[in-house]
């Protein structure tokens, strides 16, 4: 076969356009500081990188997720242990109204601070998250709880449901507690239960069997100067106090909860990084040897093309 000069000069820019797309490529490599810069440079890595990028995003999720779901939390247990100081408070005042060594305007003077101290329940049972009614449910636009001027009666418009939030694959939990419960569940809620069938239509329910209630009759009893009323009344204000300690003691527990599965997404992370970090990162020091040969090369297929090739006037007169 004979070799002609075009034969030539298209191997040569063949070659030489090899040389340039490597020395290019490491350029790019040494730029970036990674090996894998399009899914063409390690197909059968790249598909782990894809994994982890897709697993670190869901992590991100789950993680906004523990997060919006402490803020619950933390709101509820303040709220709860805010709740819980009062109860005791109350319940102190019980103990002296009962002990019968108090007068008249004293028991009502306690009375007067009792029918306060429901002012400052109907404020916690309206607590907010971020703009949202921590005891509501998921019925946010209107505060749950209304205490009626002149009336003795608490009304609750929020709903029945729960506040979840998802922090793994298929798992769910609670972020808050019940602020009140439907009277079939047989539990109590924090300030009482109501009928769930009242709520339905947007509508609101009277709160009874609760924390309301017992505040409300304890104060009655001191403003009467019943002692032996008050003194039957501490037995239920003890009641009610452990059934506040109770829901606090289930919302400590999912904080835990979520605080523990929040460390595991952060150890998580890294490790995912650190195995992303290891499929794409380059060695720069190999990859600087790797481009003063490849500059070498270039430079030598340049140097020699320029003289296989001459193809001047000049060399067709001789």
């Amino acid at each position: 076969m004979r070799v002609t000069n075009i034969m030539i000069g298209n191997s040569l820019i063949r070659h030489i356009n090899s040389n340039l797309n490597n020395l290019s490529r490491t350029h790019e490599q040494l730029s970036t500081g990674k090996t894998i810069l399009r899914p063409s440079d390690n197909p059968t890595d790249i598909s782990q990188l894809l994994a982890i990028k897709a697993q670190k995003e869901i992590n991100k999720q789950y993680t906004k997720n523990i997060n919006d779901g402490l803020a619950y939390l933390y709101t509820a247990d303040a709220a709860l242990g805010t709740l819980g100081d009062i109860v005791s408070q109350a319940n102190a005042m019980g103990v002296q109204g009962a002990n019968g060594t108090l007068a008249q305007e004293d028991m009502q003077a306690l009375a007067m601070q009792i029918d306060k101290m429901i002012d400052q329940v109907v404020d916690i049972a309206n607590v907010t998250v971020g703009g949202k009614y921590l005891f509501a449910g998921k019925t946010n636009d209107k505060p749950p709880f209304i205490r009626f001027e002149g009336q003795d009666v608490i009304v609750y418009q929020g709903d029945l449901d729960r506040i979840y939030r998802e922090i793994a694959n298929l798992s769910e939990h609670t972020v808050d507690a019940p602020g009140v419960l439907d009277n079939s569940s047989g539990s109590m809620g924090v300030f009482g239960n109501v009928n769930g069938a009242e709520l339905e239509g947007d509508k609101a329910a009277k709160v009874s069997g609760g924390l309301f209630d017992a505040l409300f009759a304890l104060r009655d009893a001191l403003y009467s100067g019943n002692h032996e009323a008050v003194d039957s009344m501490l037995g239920e204000m003890q009641s009610q106090l452990d059934n506040v300690l109770q829901h606090r003691v289930t919302v400590g527990a999912r904080t835990r909860h979520f605080e523990a599965i929040k460390d595991q997404m952060i150890d998580q992370e890294i490790r995912l990084e650190q195995v992303e970090e290891n499929l794409h990162s380059a060695d720069i020091a190999r990859l600087t040897i790797d481009l003063s040969q490849q500059q070498l090369v270039y430079q030598t297929a340049l140097a020699s093309g320029a003289t296989i090739l001459q193809v001047s006037l000049l060399n067709f007169l001789k």
